[in-house]
């Protein structure tokens, strides 16, 4: 029987037909978004014709309904815009929600089995007729700002960034100086004030990510190192603003918990705030730890830039399977006649000594891949870490996982000790579940992908993947899936926020009910989930892959079109 992430169950099987007690006291609704001129507190059964209507009172701020004594094992309820007689109703939920829309054709909100906690509010993330809700504490509603409006939600640290002379932040190559103060209100440690700023140096970062919307991510240089929101001290940083994430900006965190619960070496920190840019609210982001040779981040020698020594020149070296043509790559056939691109990341200057060692070592790996008899690769490329990097990959579905963004590195040889290669840290998911196929990410793939496909047809290789598969979703998978669960409810009022924010942008504002794309998040893992345990659990074997479809040149595609469930998905062919 399959192992089934618990926060995703509703999605999987049949509703129970029981879900919710009403507890006596009073609850409230926020009418802001929905603007109805008279609220009814409705909720039944539907195992027997019994509901119940209440008319709640408005005080100035918000509307209320007193419950006299607790209601159990109801099934649903909603608020709607009804005038219905108060007290008990012959119908059951269903029959009365249903009567409501099509016969008086009246607006309510989705109808929901949340757990109802008395003195909370209601807060519906929209105004449109079965808008989704979920609630909030009184408390946080009245000295917050209310959800959706384009202003922090205060729910989340706000950082505070100011260009010198209010300078915009338009290229990628030159810094723009600038001051900041990082305001963390929700037990955390805050740094600077508004009266006592720290220094920085901002610039734009990302690829598509930066030309292909308005809401724009960033690098992060700090004057000095410094920690931040829990995580280790250093200069460098990211703002990733996720405005490609259509999955409720959870994407890039979920693949770096579960780079974490395999047990990677190293995997990006990153945590949520709310950015004010010269004074100007900018939504939701991620400040992030960048891939970068430290001894807090890809721990290997820094290698020195334009060295001749043959020893030095082993190690630390940090690169990049990449889809975009920078000055330096290492260009060359895959074995089965992909063209590959290979940025080097560090270091940044080379001499003619360092550029031929790089060239023959990557040369080397490709080489050795393609001895499909040897077992040579396993000399050169740390198997463990391999099978890591590329059992979360699968997980996610990440079909442009090996063509860009994806990292390898090298320390120093040592005392007559070849380093091996590594895989990771893992980077960029921007892609993940947009292909929804029943297949390995190398199988048919949108845009090739580089190496991975002749790797896995290795016995070796299959035989880890099934070892370590067996032993994450055992020991780690539920845990995961209780984290992303936790980052939705957290970030669930910013997202709102960001989505008023951009609300020309369709991307961002379908990220406005978290509630359900968190659900949404959690169903495509799932469902990603049962069809690896399938392929590898209980030690069956990996898909045989005989050969690795060729290609003389990358993929260009304007725009790819598909469909699931009904619902169009448009993944953007533009190289990232």
């Amino acid at each position: 029987m399959l192992k089934t992430c618990s926060k995703v169950l509703f999605l999987l099987v049949a509703l129970p037909i029981h879900a919710v007690n009403i507890p006596a006291g009073t609850v409230y609704f926020d009418n802001s978004k929905t603007q109805y001129s008279h609220v009814q507190f409705i909720y039944g059964y539907d195992s027997q014709q019994l509901s119940y209507v209440q008319t709640m009172t408005y005080d100035g701020e918000k509307w209320a309904v007193t419950i006299p004594q607790t209601v159990t094992d109801i099934y649903r309820y909603t608020f709607s815009d009804t005038q219905l007689s108060d007290g008990e109703h012959n119908e059951t939920f269903s029959d009365l929600k249903e009567y409501i829309s099509k016969t008086l054709v009246c607006n309510r909100t989705a109808t929901t089995d949340q757990t109802i906690t008395t003195e909370y509010i209601y807060v519906p993330t929209s105004g449109d007729n079965w808008a989704q809700g979920s609630w909030k504490s009184l408390k946080e509603w009245q000295s917050k700002p209310i959800e959706g409006q384009s202003v922090p939600s205060g729910t989340l640290p706000i950082l505070y960034i100011n260009t010198e002379g209010g300078k915009a932040i338009d290229s990628k190559e030159t810094y723009v100086s600038a001051t900041y103060y990082l305001l963390d209100t929700i037990g955390g440690q805050s740094i600077g004030s508004q009266e006592s700023p720290n220094n920085l140096s901002i610039k734009g970062r990302g690829n598509y990510t930066w030309t292909g919307f308005d809401k724009k991510p960033y690098r992060i240089k700090l004057e000095s190192g410094q920690k931040v929101l829990g995580m280790k001290k250093n200069k460098h940083w990211a703002l990733m603003a996720a405005a490609d994430d259509n999955l409720g900006f959870l994407r890039n965190p979920a693949g770096y918990m579960l780079s974490e619960a395999m047990g990677l070496r190293w995997t990006p920190s990153q945590q949520p705030v709310e950015l004010v840019l010269n004074g100007k609210y900018e939504g939701l982001y991620f400040w992030t730890e960048i891939i970068r040779v430290d001894k807090d981040r890809i721990n290997i020698e820094q290698q020195e830039e334009n060295i001749t020594d043959p020893d030095s020149i082993t190690g630390g070296w940090l690169v990049e399977i990449d889809n975009y043509r920078e000055e330096g790559n290492v260009e060359f056939y895959e074995g089965n006649g992909q063209y590959m691109m290979i940025t080097i990341k560090d270091p940044e200057v080379l001499s003619t000594a360092q550029r031929t060692y790089i060239e023959q070592q990557l040369n080397g790996l490709n080489t050795a891949f393609y001895e499909s008899t040897s077992t040579h690769w396993e000399q050169l490329v740390d198997l463990d870490e391999a099978v890591r990097y590329y059992i979360v990959q699968e997980i996610m579905e990440d079909c442009e996982s090996y063509h860009g963004s994806c990292y390898l590195y090298k320390d120093m040889d040592k005392a007559g000790v070849v380093s091996k290669w590594y895989w990771g840290a893992v980077w960029d998911f921007g892609n993940a579940y947009n292909r929804h196929q029943n297949k390995f990410i190398y199988v048919d793939p949108i845009w090739p992908q580089y190496w991975i496909g002749q790797i896995a047809s290795f016995p070796s290789f299959q035989k880890r993947v099934r070892e370590l598969w067996n032993v994450f979703y055992r020991d780690e998978y539920e845990g995961v899936c209780d984290s992303i669960e936790a980052l939705g409810q957290r970030i669930r009022y910013a997202a709102a926020n960001d989505a008023e924010r951009w609300k020309n942008s369709s991307n961002v504002q379908t990220n406005a009910d978290m509630v359900a794309k968190t659900a949404s998040f959690l169903n495509n893992m799932q469902w990603r989930v049962n069809w690896l345990e399938e392929q590898w659990g209980n030690m069956t074997a990996v898909e045989e892959v005989s050969s690795v479809p060729s290609a003389s040149k990358r993929v260009e595609k304007d725009q790819i079109v598909i469909y699931h469930d009904g619902k169009k998905y448009s993944i953007l062919g533009t190289e990232r």
